[in-house]
């Protein structure tokens, strides 16, 4: 057993036990990404150099068919029991196959959408600021498309939160908050066109901000009183745009009105206490306070993820929704892509993503050796207790964002990749 969870599917209470196993196929059922972990044969008898692989190619299925007649592929096995109240129902089982998909294309694909995305964000705000009429029908578009992907692999939209741009601080926090509302709507198992509405209630929250003056939007430090209360009025700012029209959800006037309200009455525009403010608000405050949080300023430095989860933890019930704020903060987790996680060896490596059930063994590009020096780019996954040089199993030492040890994530982005099972370049 490597985990126990409980989740509520449409009303539906359910324990989910997980578990770690293998399952044999017959080779002809083989598919990209499958991992094999063992062969109808002693590996010695097989052209392969190491003792478990990824199946990265077409050329990779059909050197194992040649050779063998089925072989023994990684698995999670999900235990599912429905709860009534005192009594339990009869458990089902599922199984899902470890790493179904490449990395590599759901990051190409996963950037594209963030990228089409972000441009139409820009040109939005670019209507707003000039009081042109914005058209809505391109950003409903992106955002659907937002959906496809969170829902497909929402490690590879969620990596690209991480890659951010203090010149384009606005466009990015508005694309951030609409991804990170969507993943965190689907842990809440809404349906996809509640996600289609959530993405654009986290697209358009900031709206208004376009209509206070930049020299207050851009101000490089605390703003005094007068200059809060202009800043504060971005709310509503943000309803006189977007009121009456007919080619957005209505609930994205209420989100951008009142994101900034808080349960315990004390947040603005209004002073409005938890009984009026809706799920969806609720959902955007939390995902735009975390992406507030962790991103650069012109006035400040953004903080660790472990250090704004903390916050979020601190002021659940008060300024956020509990059940909410706890659902996000496992969402993200102690070990977020895009982050950057030092081993006890000294080793640095970026943060990719973590198998189901594996949360707190994640995936990582390691980029530097124990002497902080760049070595070659390989891919290690502490799910499955790979080892370093000297034979000694890795183990997390910590997290940091990225910049520290010298290691900037996006420069990785920028320059492209090309690591054997993670080849890709951002730039397509």
């Amino acid at each position: 057993m490597i985990g126990s969870i409980t989740k509520t599917r449409n009303g539906r209470q359910f324990q989910i036990n997980k578990r770690h196993t293998r399952k044999r196929l017959d080779v002809s059922e083989l598919t990209l990404g499958m991992h094999i972990v063992e062969l109808d044969r002693p590996w010695i008898e097989s052209p392969f150099l190491f003792q478990g692989f990824l199946l990265e190619s077409p050329d990779d299925i059909r050197m194992v068919q040649d050779v063998c007649s089925w072989v023994y592929v990684d698995v999670l096995e999900e235990e599912w029991q429905e709860h009534h109240g005192a009594t339990a129902g009869k458990p089902q089982t599922r199984q899902r196959f470890v790493e179904k998909q490449e990395m590599a294309q759901q990051l190409t694909q996963a950037n594209r959408t963030y990228q089409a995305t972000k441009q139409q964000v820009k040109t939005l705000l670019n209507s707003a600021y000039l009081g042109q009429a914005m058209n809505m029908e391109g950003a409903k578009v992106a955002v659907k498309e937002c959906v496809d992907r969170v829902i497909h692999n929402p490690n590879a939209i969620l990596w690209l939160t991480r890659l951010k741009h203090q010149d384009e601080y606005t466009a990015e926090h508005s694309v951030n908050v609409c991804l990170l509302s969507i993943a965190l709507g689907r842990e809440m198992d809404l349906a996809p066109y509640e996600l289609e509405n959530i993405g654009i209630c986290g697209l358009m929250h900031d709206i208004g901000k376009m209509k206070v003056p930049p020299e207050i939007l851009n101000k490089p430090g605390p703003l005094d009183p007068q200059e809060f209360e202009e800043m504060a009025r971005h709310t509503t700012y943000a309803k006189q745009l977007l009121m009456g029209r007919s080619d957005i959800y209505p609930g994205a006037v209420d989100v951008a009105y009142t994101h900034h309200e808080r349960l315990d009455g004390k947040g603005y525009p209004r002073g409005l206490d938890a009984s009026k403010i809706s799920l969806f608000t609720r959902i955007v405050t939390v995902a735009d306070a975390y992406d507030a949080m962790t991103s650069d300023r012109c006035y400040q430095k953004g903080m660790s993820s472990i250090d704004a989860l903390k916050i979020l933890n601190r002021h659940a019930g008060s300024q956020f929704d509990t059940d909410i704020a706890r659902q996000f903060i496992a969402m993200i987790g102690l070990y977020p892509p895009g982050y950057l996680i030092e081993m006890t060896n000294g080793e640095v490596g970026i943060i990719l993503s973590s198998d189901p059930g594996f949360s707190l063994k994640p995936k990582a590009i390691m980029v530097l050796g124990p002497d902080k020096e760049p070595q070659p780019e390989r891919i290690i996954n502490l799910a499955n207790a790979p080892q370093d040089d000297r034979g000694e199993f890795y183990k997390a030492a910590g997290v940091f964002r990225s910049g520290t040890f010298g290691v900037h994530v996006n420069d990785y982005i920028s320059k492209g990749l090309r690591i054997k099972g993670f080849e890709f370049c951002m730039q397509d």
